[in-house]
């Protein structure tokens, strides 16, 4: 067995596999006399030696590359992805924007939001999705659903939308509203400033008595260690008012860690097969990763899959049923396949999940004190039948639009109250929809805008 050093901790596995990887993202100590941002020799021997070390596909790296002359590492590493298989791999100069995004700490405006292209133009509309309290947005009044249009007096458009909204710390915005012909017009202008926030994960938790059952509703929007405490709170309340069903919302939730993801599973799936720490998810790394392990640990060490944990509070429940858009992805469909070979998991939705089955490390040479990191994918995942590789996501098994109109964890709000029919057969009453309501069903939502690792969305080692 390797060592690992005393000042080495991952949460996600005390083993001699992460030592090694970070170890030897420690071993660069040639040219100790130049300035590191200005030795690219040190940062491509960096980027090369880890990643054909550490990378799910590291046989196909080009090994016929003079990567120590490499003029641009971002270029290089970009080199070295296996595309289009790997569509998540990212380089990064920010070491530490990067460690607090993973924590929900990030430079923010407050607002979630969703863009759309309106029917026969260029014009793009921004739909407000949930807003984070105490966020600057939050003090400002807006709320979910809330349109916007004009940035700084300019309207978006398809050229401009992405510098005027993700390039500044400051923005006004003009607010609007579709009149019955389906053209927006303004309603009122806010003065946004962006700060550093740290976003509580857990966005809201509620009970609701219908029927005979008592329903549990949690909106989780990233799995996060720093707030897992919340988490056993909120669950630890559901126990207390005996919750029978749950409708667990993860339709914002691009993922994150997969210790949390295991303790969230392990709150929900049945006792018997929390307490037994059945089989969680098996880890697949490269060749040479995966004969290093069996070489030292055998065929059945526990560095090549994860177990259930026997957490604090367990609900003991037979069918979960997960709100799911798009931007579900990562540790959030490692939730979803993992638990299907126990229990029932029902999804609701207005479309399928992302599909990624594989997971990164971030890769940081401290020693050096490089601000660069790398977050690679290290390994696919399979639950313990063995299912993996769902490269178009998971289909909903109900399909039905986020509604944006609607307050989130409320009756009146689609997606939850399908969850609800399915559960009590209460057949709730959706009233006749208004001209500016089928207006947004005609609008075509753009790709994803989230910040660049939420854009490549993370399920993290951690």
């Amino acid at each position: 067995m390797k060592n690992i050093p005393n000042n080495i901790f991952i949460s996600w596995r005390k083993s001699w596999l992460l030592g090694m990887l970070v170890l030897f993202m420690f071993s660069c100590k040639e040219d100790e006399n130049v300035e590191p941002a200005q030795n690219f020799s040190k940062i491509n021997t960096f980027i090369w030696e880890n990643m054909n070390e550490a990378y799910l596909w590291n046989d196909l790296i080009p090994q016929n590359t003079d990567y120590r002359n490499a003029a641009d590492p971002k270029q290089l590493f970009e080199n070295m992805l296996f595309k289009p298989t790997d569509r998540w791999s990212f380089i990064t100069e920010d070491y530490a924007a990067l460690i607090n995004s993973f924590k929900g700490i990030e430079k923010t405006f407050g607002h979630h939001f969703k863009l759309f292209l309106l029917p026969g133009s260029n014009d793009v509309v921004g739909i407000v999705q949930y807003v984070v309290p105490t966020s600057p947005a939050d003090k400002t009044g807006i709320k979910r659903g809330d349109k916007f249009y004009r940035v700084n007096g300019t309207k978006l458009n398809t050229s401009n939308y992405q510098d005027l909204l993700f390039d500044l710390d400051n923005y006004t915005l003009t607010f609007g509203e579709f009149d019955n012909e389906g053209k927006i017009a303004p309603v009122s202008e806010k003065a946004l400033s962006a700060v550093v926030l740290a976003e509580n994960p857990l966005l809201m938790r509620k009970t609701f008595q219908l029927e005979g059952h008592t329903i549990g509703y949690l909106s989780y929007n990233q799995f996060i260690q720093e707030y897992e405490d919340s988490l056993v709170t909120a669950f630890g309340r559901f126990r207390q008012e005996g919750i029978t069903d749950l409708v667990l919302d993860l339709r914002y939730n691009p993922g994150g860690s997969i210790n949390t993801a295991i303790l969230l599973s392990s709150m929900i799936a049945p006792a018997n097969v929390v307490n037994a720490r059945q089989i969680f998810a098996k880890m697949l790394w490269n060749d040479k990763i995966t004969s290093e392990i069996v070489q030292e640990e055998g065929e059945e060490s526990e560095n090549l899959l994860s177990r259930f944990v026997v957490p604090p509070v367990n609900l003991n429940l037979n069918t979960l049923y997960i709100l799911v858009s798009r931007n579900t992805a990562s540790a959030s469909e490692l939730m979803i396949n993992c638990l299907r070979p126990y229990m029932d998991v029902v999804l609701v939705g207005e479309e399928n999940t992302t599909g990624k089955f594989v997971g990164s490390v971030t890769i940081h040479d401290e020693e050096q004190a490089l601000n660069w990191a790398m977050q690679p994918i290290v390994l696919k995942t399979a639950n313990a039948a063995g299912v993996s590789d769902f490269v178009a996501g998971f289909a909903p098994d109900f399909f039905i639009q986020d509604d944006l109109n609607a307050e989130l964890g409320t009756l009146q709000e689609d997606m939850f109250a399908r969850a609800v029919e399915l559960i009590t057969g209460l057949s709730l009453n959706e009233p006749a929809r208004s001209a500016r309501e089928v207006m947004l069903d005609k609008m075509k939502a753009l790709p994803k805008t989230d910040m660049p690792w939420k854009e490549n969305m993370y399920l993290t080692l951690k």
